[in-house]
């Protein structure tokens, strides 16, 4: 009768036996996770910089977007321009001083400010 062991081999891509991940075994015992915030992942977002067109003009991520929202509301692109007065919002809550605040007016109501009426 022959008895027989198994040779492992050890090498790359091949962990000795005392090493490896049992069934069932998590990688992150601790189960804990890095996560970020939201808010902090669109500043992150936002602040990183972005090359246009293969020009060396470096911007943030949030001047490209604003400025291709202002080109949109520009060319009558309501969408954009909805858009565009939230950004501005969004912006003006953040601002210690309050910051500026962008006002949709239809025509009708444009009117009525220039004609000094209340209502």
């Amino acid at each position: 009768m022959k008895i027989t062991s198994k040779k492992y081999d050890i090498g790359y891509g091949k962990p000795p036996e005392h090493s490896k991940w049992k069934k069932g075994q998590c990688g992150n015992p601790k189960r804990i996770r890095k996560v970020k915030p939201v808010a902090e992942l669109v500043d992150e977002f936002l602040s990183s910089e972005v090359v246009e067109n293969g020009v060396p003009q470096r911007r943030t991520a949030f001047e490209v977007i604003y400025l291709q929202l202002c080109n949109k509301a520009m060319t009558g692109n309501r969408r954009a321009l909805k858009v565009l007065k939230q950004y501005t919002d969004f912006a003006a809550s953040r601002a210690p001083s309050g910051g500026m605040r962008a006002v949709l007016v239809d025509e009708e109501t444009q009117r009525k400010m220039l004609r000094g009426e209340n209502g």
